[in-house]
């Protein structure tokens, strides 16, 4: 099988067009994409029937209101069609593990569900799901790349343990259309949030990879308890100086929020989740005051509210910042269905 390689200098490594994060794009084929996800938006029209004959196959191993929509609205608006699977409700479940003996609850290995939707797809789109448990797993993304080892045919990562490229790509296309095309020194609060469960590192981890591949001056506030993974931290801080932006963290959320362009909101579980879920979940309760509120906002170069979503509402942010002037996540959300339009014309070579 081809390499799976995550260069974030080429995209022409391998002979399919993976998509698994977003630094598998080089830096020509990042701006193009969030580019023409723009353009997608404002031209409705844009690509309509040019995959016409193309099949793609989605798989979803956890719940999805706006990726399954998107993405099955994407492939429709482009001509190809679709088949949506979700393993263990209407199709076989799945087993993950080399050398398995299959005498259990799991009817398939994964090795002949995808060699055979291969078959059948011209390309697949998959959503797997975080161990919570096994942090050297769910840090190399594991489920993702094992999908991506027994494919022949492109793979769109709709959301893994680690990484959120679609999220990733709508995201920046939104700035773009915000802030302007060139986004270097525009700043960008990666904000925890509160929430009554600890949430996997994917969106997070994008959202942070996103604003420093586009320059971006990006600060990560979030309280002592709640750091996101040092190395990834340490490869967007490279990332950053490279496309002329920075990272840095803070635990003060109302000194990080002033005059920013940009406050993106998300909870996350981060590695203590999986060393002490005890003081994982006693550190999340003590920061309820940690939600994103008006006078948050008001703190802001009259900056956008950003939020992946489903987000709850009064816990995550207040009702006044989701439905105020400030909000953009309906916007972002929308972007789902462009972004994504470009990237399968991406993977199918329909630029």
């Amino acid at each position: 099988m081809p390499s799976t390689s995550s260069s974030p200098t080429s995209d022409t490594t391998t002979d399919l067009r993976h998509v698994l994060r977003i630094d598998d794009f080089s830096d020509a084929t990042w701006d193009a994409l969030r580019r023409s996800a723009v353009v997608h938006r404002r031209d409705e029209t844009r690509g309509a029937g040019t995959a016409a004959g193309r099949s793609l196959g989605l798989v979803f191993m956890n719940p999805s209101l706006r990726t399954r929509t998107s993405m099955e609205g994407a492939a429709a608006h482009l001509g190809a069609h679709h088949t949506t699977l979700v393993p263990g409700d209407g199709s076989w479940g799945l087993e993950w593990e080399e050398g398995a003996v299959m005498d259990g609850d799991a009817a398939e290995h994964v090795k002949e569900a995808i060699g055979v939707l291969s078959r059948y797809h011209d390309a697949l789109g998959v959503r797997v799901f975080a161990s919570g448990t096994n942090y050297a797993a769910d840090t190399q993304d594991a489920l993702i790349r094992t999908i991506a080892d027994h494919a022949t045919v492109p793979v769109v990562n709709l959301e893994s343990a680690w990484a959120h490229p679609c999220q990733g790509l709508s995201d920046a296309a939104l700035l773009t259309e915000r802030l302007g095309d060139d986004l270097t020194g525009k700043s960008v609060v990666l904000s925890w949030a509160p929430h009554p469960k600890p949430l996997p590192m994917a969106v997070p981890n994008t959202a942070l990879r996103t604003a420093a591949r586009c320059g971006m001056d990006v600060t990560v506030a979030r309280p002592e308890t709640h750091a996101l993974d040092p190395d990834l931290m340490a490869e967007a801080q490279s990332v950053a100086d490279a496309q002329g932006g920075s990272v840095t963290t803070s635990t003060d959320q109302d000194a990080a929020a002033e005059d920013a362009d940009v406050v993106y909101a998300k909870s996350w579980g981060g590695p203590l989740m999986y060393e002490d879920p005890t003081q994982e979940a006693e550190a999340r309760a003590a920061h309820a005051d940690w939600r994103i509120t008006e006078a948050l906002m008001a703190r802001t170069r009259d900056g956008a509210f950003m939020h992946c979503l489903p987000v709850r509402r009064n816990v995550v942010a207040d009702d006044a910042v989701l439905d105020g002037p400030h909000a953009a996540h309906l916007d972002q959300a929308e972007y789902r269905l462009h972004a994504q339009k470009a990237l399968l014309q991406h993977v199918w070579g329909l630029h």
